[in-house]
């Protein structure tokens, strides 16, 4: 009598399905973006955001799908758009949710690889902008500005730069669409470090 054997299947992970992490998928300044986007402007479809943002609406539909496989955005209604109905996409999770926690090992380290990646495309358009020869960085109407400085500041210092940069916020979140405006990238970057703390150059 034949001696009957069981088939071994495999079993592999399906990661199809996985919930991605919330803090590793917004380590990306364009995902970061996206959802900025939406928390200020409200649903928007994927080419909606993509001519706010100043980006084609191909270099983003990978991004638009890990932010939704992770929740952060995710899938509001629908409206037409030429012959195809396109989805309309809302933010998924609250700011406070994605704020910096030192408590959370995952938020410290998505929150670290944002700024790495933020500082490096910053480097990258800044260097390629100048290296133009078109930069105009003096008078009232200069688009260029760049700071770097190291500095001692109070606590009454440091409220007040601050209160500017909350301002700063308020004027990029109520960012206008319309044809006459003009893409700009807006990075502030404001960190305490150590006496005597330096890098050559």
């Amino acid at each position: 009598m034949a001696k009957k054997t069981k088939k071994k299947t495999s079993k592999k992970r399906s990661t199809a399905g996985a919930k991605l992490d919330q803090h590793k998928v917004l380590a990306s300044p364009v995902r970061r973006e996206i959802w900025s986007y939406l928390r200020s402007q409200g649903p928007h479809t994927v080419s909606e955001i993509a001519r706010g943002m100043g980006r084609s609406q191909t270099s983003l539909y990978a991004h638009v799908k890990m932010l939704d496989r992770s929740g952060v955005i995710k899938p509001t209604g629908s409206k037409r758009s030429g012959k195809r109905h396109a989805t309309i996409y809302g933010s998924g999770v609250a700011e406070s949710k994605l704020a910096y926690d030192k408590k959370n090992k995952l938020s410290v380290k998505g929150w670290a690889r944002y700024a790495t990646a933020l500082l490096r495309r910053a480097n990258r358009e800044m260097a390629e902008h100048l290296a133009g020869g078109d930069a105009a960085v003096k008078g009232k109407n200069r688009d260029t500005s760049l700071l770097g400085s190291r500095t001692r500041l109070t606590k009454k210092q440091l409220s007040e730069i601050n209160s500017h940069i909350d301002a700063i916020e308020k004027i990029v979140a109520k960012s206008d669409n319309n044809d006459s405006s003009d893409i700009y990238s807006v990075n502030l970057a404001v960190y305490p470090v150590e006496d005597n703390f330096y890098y050559e150059d």
